[in-house]
């Protein structure tokens, strides 16, 4: 094992950066990022300010380092991270404690890599994982697979080795192509590639990606559980996805089929059309599963149908209207049980001049109205409706939000998500309110900047149905020292006065 990593860096290193730069490129560049979070929780019953050794016992800490150097007149980059995370105080025995280094050799003109570590994985690797938890795949969010080391620190993560081999740039204009090679901690690898064509002006991606491994056993939670035990067993999933772009029009397609040994086999699909480009674009996209798919990671996931559609309106200096919608239900055949609607608008920025002319003292920056529906149970369907609205008042910029959630009785037709309720429940409502001010750039003298600052101030109220209100606000203020850093304090209630949480954030960063 030892030797095959060390004839695949090889070969990474001497036949993907055959390129030197100028002499006038700097041979070594580096950069140093240290970043990290700690997060304090605390009751208070009685309802009485916390003693002070209570505030900074405990807690959780994360931690990130990175330290990146570049070799400029090799196109070429080292990275070594780690991310660290920690029960406060220190133990022994920290069950969510996780220490996790990586390593990474980068080239850039090709966008050839090798990575040891934890990793996030983007593209059709991602896309046919957690399906239910994402977003309906538009065309905009596909991205081309690749993986690169995984900032956030987690205690149940494992490091993998990951090998991505692409074709320069400059060896064949208007041509592309890549192949990726993963081993995991059980020795199970996946393997994955893909080309693209770009030469004639409309871009031609094909992409496949296959994985297999040894599940391990998975025993009932409960007596009665509807998920049987299942022994050890093989598990394959093999995937392709197509894209069509060009400047006015695009559509792509992903398509996986798994067979898991004692389980079945499944199959998900996608697909996603784009119309227009700028002003006007119109979007639309879909996927489902059927069978007993299970996805990249050897997960069962459950059946199920979702349709999605977008309208957007753009504008000069970041103007957009956005107009979008979904329906779901659990199968092909099934009646839509849950769906969403959004509206988002936000006014183009005024321009320098008119910020210098304009007198007014309050502008409109953005709004935005979303309704949901949850359906499964007719008996008790979810409505929720979100509303925000923004202005800049001032030297302030203000948010103001409101949120109400019902319980609705519908009937038992088919079609239940689109059913005018026979009864209607209050649950809650709840107002909110957001200020934020930014000071000027603070100076040191004439010459030196000592960084800005910030500072955010929120209030809520909610009012529960047959419960007592919760008043909830939070104070986060932070700070820029300059370019290379940002330091900021978060203080929230969210039961005031007896759910406190205190979380405090830093980063620093240092180029050469």
């Amino acid at each position: 094992m030892k030797t095959f990593i060390q004839v695949i860096f090889l070969l990474l290193w001497f036949c993907a950066f055959p390129v030197f730069g100028t002499e006038n490129t700097p041979f070594f560049v580096w950069n140093i990022l240290w970043t990290g979070s700690w997060y304090k929780s605390i009751n208070t019953p009685d309802g009485e300010f916390p003693a002070t050794e209570d505030i900074f016992n405990g807690g959780t800490l994360y931690n990130r380092g990175n330290l990146s150097l570049g070799f400029p007149s090799l196109d070429s980059s080292l990275r070594f991270l780690v991310t660290d995370k920690r029960e406060l105080p220190l133990v022994e025995n920290d069950t969510k404690a996780g220490f996790n280094p990586g390593l990474g050799v980068y080239h850039h003109g090709s966008g050839s890599r090798l990575l040891y570590g934890v990793q996030s994985y983007f593209g059709l690797p991602a896309r046919i994982n957690n399906i239910w938890l994402r977003s309906v795949p538009y065309v905009e969010s596909r991205q081309p697979s690749s993986r690169d080391l995984k900032p956030e620190p987690a205690a149940r993560d494992n490091s993998e080795f990951y090998l991505y081999l692409g074709l320069p740039y400059n060896v064949l204009p208007g041509f592309d192509a890549f192949a990726t090679f993963t081993l995991d901690n059980d020795q199970d690898p996946t393997f994955g590639g893909g080309i693209s064509w770009y030469a004639m002006g409309p871009v031609i991606r094909l992409e496949g990606f296959y994985s297999g491994k040894e599940l391990a056993p998975r025993n009932s939670s409960t007596w009665f559980s509807a998920s049987p035990p299942l022994p050890e067993r093989d598990f394959n999933i093999y995937a392709l996805a197509l894209l069509f772009h060009l400047p006015q029009a695009a559509f792509a397609t992903d398509w996986a089929w798994s067979e898991t040994y004692a389980w079945g086999e499944g199959l998900y699909g996608n697909f996603s059309l784009r119309l227009g480009h700028r002003p006007w674009r119109l979007s639309l996209a879909g996927d489902g599963v059927g069978g007993r798919f299970a996805d990249r990671s050897g997960a069962i996931t459950n059946t199920g149908f979702r349709l999605a559609a977008r309208g957007e309106r753009f504008w000069p200096r970041s103007g957009l209207l956005r107009i979008q919608g979904s329906v779901r239900s659990s199968g092909l055949e099934e009646p839509f049980d849950r769906g969403s609607f959004s509206a988002y608008y936000r006014p183009s920025a005024p321009t320098a001049t008119q910020r210098r002319e304009s007198t007014a003292l309050i502008r409109f920056t953005r709004a935005s109205l979303s309704l949901g529906r949850d359906a499964r149970n007719k008996d008790k369907a979810a409505d929720t409706l979100n509303a925000l609205t923004a202005f800049n008042i001032g030297p302030f910029s203000t948010v103001y939000t409101f949120t109400l959630s019902n319980k609705s009785k519908l009937t038992n037709e088919a079609g239940s998500l689109f059913q005018y309720p026979l009864l209607e429940t209050f649950e809650s409502y709840k107002v909110g309110g957001e200020v934020i001010w930014r000071a000027p750039n603070l100076q040191l003298g004439n010459i030196v900047s000592a960084g800005t600052f910030e500072l955010r101030t929120r209030l809520g109220y909610m009012v529960r149905a047959e419960k007592d209100p919760i008043l909830d606000f939070s104070v986060n203020c932070s700070f820029r020292p300059g370019r290379w850093g940002r330091v900021s304090l978060r203080v929230a209630s969210t039961d005031f006065p007896e759910k406190w949480n205190y979380t405090l954030n830093w980063r620093f960063e240092h180029r050469m």
